[in-house]
């Protein structure tokens, strides 16, 4: 089975929907939810990103936050995602709120040097649009490990049918060595649930805590996680890339160094999402040459990030170009495209060798009821 684990949801300012199943832990005053299943901050708003990535989705730029920019929205995922026919199923991702190192969530971020949200994405939101559609995605859940009853509310979304979880360190405020986050990590394991963490450069949004974007952190937790034999699966986004070629890349080298390395034989992966964005070719050209490291590789494609296809002309001829072109959806291009690099067969299939089994429904029945429902 092909799984897209990385693809992401957002919506510029959706209010709290009632006619929903919510989670225990999301209400209508969820801390950093500000009343909303999804929002984006002003400051990512006026992200000049953001404005291109709107143009080239076909979304009217000038829109403000609000129901008809997200109606936009809405149509443009549902065009790209329904039309990625070479993937059977896309992991759609909840984004929690930013934490404080003592716990406490902020929403959305007005002032550009203030720490807070950037985006936020509710479980229960994502849910819902998954179990419309359990024969097209899986429920990718986000929830930070220093919010109060993490691992309660972990147990909740694994019950719910959770494919995996998503943590963005550099802008969450996620260290790996704080105990509450190895706390978090070891249920995982034990719930036999992958985590999906980004680390390396980052664009789209915020960099708040730049000293969580290098991987040995993480290495040090995993490493004594395994010696207690609790270390769960993790993928690590975008292979720790750095965002642009001319940045250290020390981090990526260490990381590399680890998956081929002491985590050789451990569940430790890294996504290959993003890596055909503006900034991270060369390095997915890298990886596409080194074919010892595709054991370890997870096929992602981080949508809406676009694709590009004038880095890779020297690799690919211009029929295969123009032949990737003409797909309309961005996550089969970057499908096609990655096939044409030279990624092997078990790069895209392990996605859904890695999530639970359990997750893979079939048919239209409901997910299973939460332990204590809203």
């Amino acid at each position: 089975m092909i799984v897209d684990v990385h693809c992401h949801v957002g919506y510029s300012n959706m209010r709290f929907d009632p006619s929903i199943p919510h989670f225990a832990f999301e209400s209508a005053d969820t801390p950093g939810a500000d009343g909303c299943e999804s929002y984006f901050s002003h400051r990512m708003l006026a992200r000049p990103g953001w404005f291109f990535i709107k143009r080239w989705l076909g979304i009217d730029p000038s829109l403000p936050p609000g129901p008809d920019l997200d109606r936009q929205i809405r149509v443009a995922n549902e065009r790209h995602w329904d039309t990625a026919h070479s993937a059977d199923r896309l992991v759609l991702l909840a984004f929690d709120a930013y934490h404080t190192t003592e716990g406490r969530a902020i929403g959305a971020v007005h002032q550009k040097r203030d720490r807070g949200t950037d985006l936020y994405v509710s479980n229960s939101l994502v849910r819902s649009i998954c179990d419309a559609r359990p024969d097209r995605y899986l429920f990718g859940a986000s929830i930070h490990p220093y919010r109060a009853d993490a691992c309660a509310m972990l147990e909740d979304v694994a019950s719910a049918g959770a494919a995996l979880i998503k943590w963005l360190p550099v802008h969450q405020n996620i260290d790996a060595m704080d105990e509450r986050t190895i706390s978090f990590m070891k249920k995982a394991a034990a719930l036999g649930i992958p985590l999906l963490i980004h680390y390396g450069g980052e664009m789209s949004l915020t960099r708040q805590h730049v000293d969580q974007e290098h991987p040995g952190p993480l290495l040090d937790a995993l490493r004594t996680l395994r010696a207690q034999h609790a270390m769960p699966t993790i993928i690590v986004a975008h292979v720790a890339t750095p965002s642009f070629p001319w940045q250290a890349d020390a981090g990526y080298r260490q990381f590399l160094s680890a998956l081929l390395g002491e985590f050789r034989d451990a569940p430790l992966y890294a996504d290959i999402s993003a890596l055909a964005a503006f900034g991270r070719t060369t390095r997915l050209r890298e990886l596409a040459n080194r074919p010892e490291l595709h054991r370890k590789l997870v096929w992602g494609t981080d949508f809406p990030i676009p694709v590009l296809l004038a880095p890779f002309r020297f690799r690919l001829d211009r029929a295969t170009r123009r032949r990737i072109a003409r797909e309309p959806s961005w996550i089969e291009r970057d499908y096609q495209l990655k096939k044409a690099l030279g990624f092997d067969d078990g790069v895209f299939h392990r996605g859904g060798e890695l999530i639970p089994p359990s997750t893979l429904r079939v048919d239209n029945s409901p997910a299973p009821a939460d332990r204590e429902p809203s």
